[in-house]
């Protein structure tokens, strides 16, 4: 029998005039005539601007098909969309097919801001429907475009990029990707990058890609949970032997300030191996992902998690370059500054300084500047300081429209020193990890037995729990950190290569 899955890996958030939230996407319908799935899709405060950051937002849209023959037992595959037959209604909206096919950027065809009203998407997949259950997935993305930017903002104290012959910010051009950046004592005065040249192929920032506009939450998390096998949810657990999917429902994995993910149907491990389903329960009423279950709340990860989510979704984890162009863009860097380009925050009480908690509608009950939850131990919903009248800095905004890289979560990025990373490329994930839940893109810095080593590789960025100087922009003190368990701290998102 047909079954039409809805696994969309994003909640409703609340609105900005500036950055996109609210995404709503439709109950899918197939067409096994021809191979054709329909949702409609909307969202709010969607921009595409030709002056200043010259930039857009977009949808990043992919699905995912399970066969029917075995209930509960056969893998969710990636589905590669086929190369042609697209459609959307209105002229408002386009499609991007990327050459991978692995999924399409759906995002405004002309200069424009405001909200996107329903249309209707109609994707073709490149092979059959038949029987097989189908999952649509989306999230917000934003694009940051080609361009030269600034790397170190010139203070020599905090291990932060340098020009290598003094404390002065490095610009990154044209050339520089070209050619490679070379040795660490280019752009950095102790050396404090990788052990080999970093070449053309590594991603110094200068080409254009996408970022997610948010930090990785729990609700999406979740979703990814769901379409594990039964051995793939066992390896991703911190202590299998203590949480396996067999667990009894209520079960608690992963639990942090705020949030709660627990099993809500335990799997089988028996005769037939049938995964567990997880879900959200903040409240902890023993009913799954509710308004109030902290759905919008950025979820703690290890690297092996991270790395195995971006790699199902399509797409990679950033660089140390990469983070700081996102943040900053092309303008002249400020001394201490943090991703909304100023020095200015507000540290705002951990949970008396929030209303509506733990639900889509989150709000910040004093006006923040530059919001920033440093020293408060404490998570809140992705993009929380973003109001329909907010500017850059009231927002936490980076240049280019991204939210939280300062505050919430650290954002994980590749680099940091005494490792050679000059192998990593942009090359994304293909929507699939291995049967040991890891990651398996060549060229990224994946090891399966040692997790301490495996964490060194990706650098703590803008993250909260610390303070003031600690998260700035330009801050590189977190490098090389080697303890591999969960923490409050350790989020992270992924970019996509375009």
């Amino acid at each position: 029998m047909k079954k039409t899955c809805l696994l969309i890996a994003m909640v409703a958030f609340f609105g900005t005039d500036i950055f996109a939230n609210n995404l709503v996407m439709g109950t899918p319908s197939i067409n096994a005539a021809s191979n054709t799935i329909s949702f409609t899709i909307k969202w709010d405060n969607s921009w595409y601007v030709s002056t200043g950051p010259s930039n857009w937002d977009a949808v990043w849209v992919f699905v995912k098909r399970q066969a029917c023959n075995q209930a509960g037992q056969n893998p969710w595959l990636h589905e590669t969309l086929a190369s042609s037959g697209h459609t959307i209604t209105g002229t408002q909206l386009q499609i991007d097919l990327p050459s991978d096919r692995a999924g399409v950027f759906i995002r405004r065809s002309a200069a424009g801001i405001g909200n996107i009203t329903e249309v209707t998407v109609n994707l073709v997949l490149s092979s059959n429907v038949g029987s097989d259950n189908i999952g649509l997935y989306g999230m917000e993305m934003v694009n940051v475009p080609q361009g030269s930017f600034y790397i170190g903002d010139g203070r020599s104290d905090l291990n932060g990029f340098t020009n290598g012959n003094s404390n002065n910010p490095l610009q990154i051009t044209s050339t520089h990707q070209t050619n490679g950046l070379g040795a660490s004592s280019v752009y950095q005065k102790n050396s404090y990058g990788s052990t080999a040249s970093l070449p053309s192929t590594f991603p110094l920032g200068y080409n254009a890609f996408y970022c997610m506009k948010y930090e990785i939450t729990t609700a999406q998390y979740v979703a990814f949970l769901n379409t594990l096998t039964y051995n793939q949810q066992l390896r991703l657990q911190e202590d299998p032997n203590a949480t396996p999917p067999t667990s009894v429902k209520g079960t608690v994995i992963n639990a942090r300030h705020g949030y709660s993910i627990e099993v809500n149907t335990p799997g089988v491990s028996t005769t037939s191996l049938a995964p567990a389903v997880y879900g959200n329960d903040a409240n902890n009423n023993n009913t799954y992902d509710e308004a109030d279950d902290g759905l919008a709340l950025p979820v703690s990860i290890r690297i092996k998690d991270f790395l195995s989510f971006l790699d199902w979704a399509a797409l990679r984890p950033m660089s140390e370059f990469e983070y700081e162009k996102a943040c900053r863009g092309p303008i002249t860097p400020v001394l201490n500054e943090y991703a909304w380009g100023t020095t200015d925050y507000t540290s705002i009480n951990w949970y008396w300084g929030r209303d509506n908690k733990l639900t889509k509608n989150e709000v910040l009950n004093t006006f923040p500047l530059g919001a920033n939850n440093v020293g408060q131990g404490m998570l809140w919903r992705v993009g929380i300081a973003a109001t329909p009248n907010s500017d850059r800095v009231h927002a936490g905004a980076t240049y280019y429209g991204i939210l939280d890289m300062t505050g919430n979560a650290f954002e994980r990025a590749v680099g940091g020193y005494n490792f050679d990373y000059s192998a990593f490329s942009t090359t994304n994930g293909n929507g699939t990890i291995d049967s040991e839940g890891f990651a398996d893109v060549i060229g990224w810095p994946i090891y399966t037995t040692n997790r301490d080593v495996y964490e060194s590789y990706y650098m703590r960025r803008g993250g909260s729990s610390w303070g003031g100087t600690n998260v700035n922009v330009s801050n590189r003190q977190t490098m090389n950190w080697t303890d591999g368990n969960r923490d409050i701290i350790l989020g992270g998102r992924g970019v996509r290569s375009l």
